[in-house]
């Protein structure tokens, strides 16, 4: 039975992945599409240059220079939010590994099966990871589509696919996050709650903890698997392979630990 939950929510889902595909890289496309000169970023970086110090380290935008370039530009407009958005994403499918079977009633028929527990969260935990690796790619395709059709910004094909893949490993956290939270508790409305507060908390402290080096937030800014996410300055840097393994490994635990955890739930309470 090794792969079945695997190709079978392959097959339920990809449908869902290609909307998200579509709709992600559609947002992409009208960033650069938006652009009509180079002029035009140039004025957008006079505009940054006139606004206070803490908010453009709040936003990310410290080399407002950079920011004046078709890659720079790409990196503040796109790249600097795709992981809350990939978040997102992975919130609502890390639902669908257990809460929302329980929910319908149909968990209990699912484990009637000769699977084991952890095995069900682990090929249906390879499959949303296969399939958030399809995102992405689709909105590297949409980015990329929508560059050939603007001149204005010349932008390196290989630098663009650097970036996008920068996506991944923060993305597999918030997915392997939220299959344990909602492995834990029973009530999937608890489960999506606290994944959400994980997301946007974790948001929040690293731009906060950014632009305010001497505060708190800054002191547990390293807490935030935003802080390794680096996505306003992949595109210019490339990838920081050490953030990206912490990111992999922080996932492999946080799967893990889901794998246990369900094992041990009483389904049926």
């Amino acid at each position: 039975m090794t792969g079945v939950v695997f190709f079978e929510t392959l097959r339920r889902y990809w449908r869902q992945m290609l909307f998200w595909g579509l709709a992600i890289g559609s947002l992409m496309a009208i960033n650069v599409l938006a652009v009509p000169t180079v002029d035009a970023l140039k004025e957008m970086a006079q505009l940054l240059e006139t606004l206070p110090p803490f908010m453009l380290q709040m936003f990310g935008a410290t080399d407002v220079q950079y920011m004046a370039t078709p890659e720079g530009y790409l990196a503040s407009q796109t790249f600097m939010l795709l992981l809350l958005v990939m978040g997102v994403y992975a919130i609502v499918v890390g639902l669908n590994v257990t809460a929302n079977d329980e929910e319908r009633g149909i968990m209990d028929n699912v484990l009637a099966l000769p699977i084991p527990r952890w095995r069900l969260v682990l090929e249906k935990l390879a499959a949303y990871a296969l399939m958030s690796a399809g995102l992405l790619a689709l909105i590297f395709l949409s980015t990329w589509g929508s560059l050939i059709l603007t001149p204005a910004l010349q932008v390196d094909l290989g630098k663009l696919l650097l970036a996008t893949l920068n996506g991944l490993p923060g993305t597999l956290v918030m997915l392997t996050f939220t299959t344990l939270v909602a492995a834990v508790f029973r009530r999937k409305s608890l489960a999506m709650a606290t994944a959400a507060i994980f997301l946007v908390g974790s948001y929040l402290v690293d731009n906060l903890g950014a632009a305010a080096s001497e505060s708190f937030l800054a002191t547990i800014r390293p807490l935030s698997f935003h802080a390794y996410y680096n996505g306003m300055n992949a595109m210019r840097d490339g990838l920081n392979v050490g953030n990206m393994v912490l990111l992999l490994v922080v996932a492999l635990v946080l799967g893990g630990l889901a794998m246990v955890a369900y094992q041990r739930r009483d389904v049926g309470v």
